[in-house]
């Protein structure tokens, strides 16, 4: 691959219009609804600087430079011209799903943006709540603006010349504890982690780049929008939801458009696993992919041999994968590309780890921990004893610092965590401030491991367990189980005493009672086996019930808030005996009695 032929642009302004000048007619961007070139809409590098401006003109004239613009994304190509014409314009662009409301109320009122920027038929209902929202924290709604613009107008733009450090965005977590933060990202934050993305895949012009990541998200937007504009290739675009009703039309679309790169989260190559048939894949042609990117959600070596497996008869290359870790505080990227030429994976002894050592596994132990590297670190890393802040040496597991010009300004209107997050001191690295990002893991031959979450961990008996390893437990403890849709998690006795474990599953059919029994024991029994511990309540639930980013990361917190609160709808559920969940006096929750079966759907039990 050649290297990139520029980069001589500051902010994301020069950068666009340098690209655009350089590949003018060529296909920026096409979008096609399920990936099938049926309502395919295009947009070459000219029609993209064009829209974008006129875009821009508007909002200039409607005095949005400086100001926060809430973009309302749907699936095509009208959001991400949008985005792009809040930077043209010198705005901030606040990138946001105009389908995802319980989201919109946090991020709106949040953001107080003074603009709001959408598609003409945007439903009524949602502006009409967004006004509410923001004129409830602000005073007044925001002023709309179109993207329904005359291309004309582009002409009527003017450079910004906005400075280095000047915000570009906000980008709003998905975090598994609290609400959404907006992640302040200045132009220069962007520019140098597109700058680093490169150096871990050095991808070129004649990249063809298959996505069906939300554009309004950072891998999404980041990875698969800025990152492709960055290096000069053509983009191959489809809905997030076609993808999650049907995830072979991903494959089949690089099939078709000879795709060379994509990226998704862990659980997409397995649901492509799971969902797909000898015959489907027969049908596709997946030698052309040269990277898949797995990154967004922990990276299970087992998922990456069960897709290399699959599609091999498609010309599908283990080595094409590229597991990457980053997150939205760093603007994206943390660490990714090794020079090896597969994925390294460490197989660790379980008892070490929970001591906060990586120690390699005995060569005939069942219960070792696969733990995927995530290549190099692209932004300087420390691993850090969170309670002494003190650096942890190669091997040992430590909360995952980040330092450099990719880490974001911080957090939007939150003072207080944006002090705890981005200004954390080292012990022995004087003033220099470090991103927490409240993972854990560990460096080894210069590879980054990620083993968990530090809020995440389960303790019992006064032993820590990653909930992700847990959860992973659960998941091959049945065939009916769906891989990867799994929340464990701690909930208190509202009496007191130690805290009780749950685990919540998602299956695709209809439970009897006796059935149930066994999926209950089969549990029980790998957990004991494996982990040590036992689960006080285990819940059946329908697909796609426990909640997730639209990354697919488990929010295990706002699962145990569902559960807690009665909002999960069980299609069956078991809880201990009674010293255990269902104990009088001690509920977690009021009226789960002992050893419950219900029959949500077929109204049995």
């Amino acid at each position: 691959m050649s290297s990139l032929p520029t980069s001589t642009a500051d902010t994301l302004v020069e950068l666009l219009r340098q690209q655009c000048t350089r590949y003018g007619g060529k296909v920026a961007f096409t979008f096609s609804e399920n990936g099938d070139g049926v309502r395919s809409a295009q947009l070459t590098y000219r029609e993209l600087d064009v829209r974008a401006r006129a875009i821009a003109a508007n909002l200039q004239w409607q005095g949005a430079t400086g100001e926060r613009v809430l973009v309302f994304c749907r699936p095509g190509l009208d959001g991400i011209v949008a985005i792009l014409g809040c930077l043209y314009a010198g705005a901030v662009a606040v990138p946001v799903n105009e389908w995802v409301a319980p989201r919109l109320s946090s991020v709106a009122p949040n953001s107080r943006a003074r603009f709001a920027l959408a598609a003409p038929e945007m439903p009524t209902v949602i502006k009409t709540t967004v006004d509410a929202q923001i004129a409830w924290t602000d005073g007044r709604p925001p002023r709309w603006c179109g993207t329904d613009v005359a291309s004309t107008d582009a002409g009527e733009w003017t450079d910004p010349h906005v400075d280095t450090d000047a915000t570009a965005m906000l980008l709003y977590t998905s975090p598994s504890v609290g609400s959404p933060k907006g992640v302040v990202l200045s132009h220069d934050n962007v520019i140098q982690n597109l700058a680093a993305i490169h150096q871990a895949w050095p991808g070129d012009s004649h990249q063809t780049a298959v996505y069906w990541l939300p554009p309004h998200r950072n891998m999404g937007l980041i990875g698969g929008v800025l990152e492709m504009l960055y290096i000069g290739c053509s983009t191959v675009l489809m809905s997030p939801s076609a993808f999650m009703q049907r995830p072979m039309r991903w494959l089949e679309a690089i099939s078709a458009y000879g795709g060379t790169v994509t990226a998704a989260p862990n659980f997409a190559y397995q649901l492509c696993v799971e969902r797909s048939t000898p015959v489907e894949r027969e049908r596709l042609d997946l030698s052309s992919l040269s990277t898949a990117v797995n990154g967004g959600e922990p990276v299970r070596e087992s998922t990456m041999r069960a897709f290399a497996e699959a599609f091999a008869p498609a010309g599908f290359r283990p080595s094409v994968f590229v597991p990457v870790y980053g997150l939205t505080e760093a603007t994206l990227l943390v660490s990714g590309g090794s020079g090896s030429r597969a994925p390294v994976v460490a197989r660790l002894d379980r008892g070490w780890l929970r001591a906060e050592r990586a120690v390699d596994a005995h060569v005939r132990d069942c219960g070792a921990v696969s733990v995927v590297g995530c290549g190099r670190p692209r932004q300087p890393v420390l691993i850090v004893d969170p309670d002494t802040r003190r650096v942890r040496g190669c091997d040992e597991v430590g909360e995952i610092w980040v330092c450099g010009p990719g880490v974001g300004q911080g957090y939007w209107d939150w003072e207080d965590e944006t002090r705890q997050a981005f200004h954390a001191s080292v012990a022995g690295c004087g003033d220099v401030p470090f991103l927490r990002t409240g993972d854990l893991g560990f460096l080894r031959d210069g590879e980054l491991f990620i083993t968990g979450r530090c809020h995440d961990l389960i303790v019992v008996g006064g032993v820590e367990h990653y909930p992700s390893e847990i959860e992973m437990t659960v998941g091959d403890c049945h065939p009916d189980f769906v891989a990867g849709r799994t929340a464990a998690f701690v909930v208190a006795p509202e009496s007191g005493g130690a805290e009780q474990v749950v685990v919540v599953q998602e299956i695709d059919r209809d439970v009897q009672e006796d059935e149930f029994v066994g999926m209950v024991s089969a549990v029980q029994g790998g957990l004991r086996a494996r982990h040590g511990l036992g689960a006080d309540a285990v819940i059946l639930v329908e697909l796609w019930s426990i909640p997730t980013s639209l990354g697919g990361k488990v929010l295990r917190d706002q699962c145990r808030y569902e559960f807690v609160y009665h909002v999960l709808q069980p299609l069956a559920e078991w809880c201990a005996g009674p010293s255990g969940v269902g104990s009088p006096g001690g509920l977690i929750r009021a009226d789960s009695p002992d050893r419950v079966f219900r029959g949500a759907r077929n109204g049995t039990g």
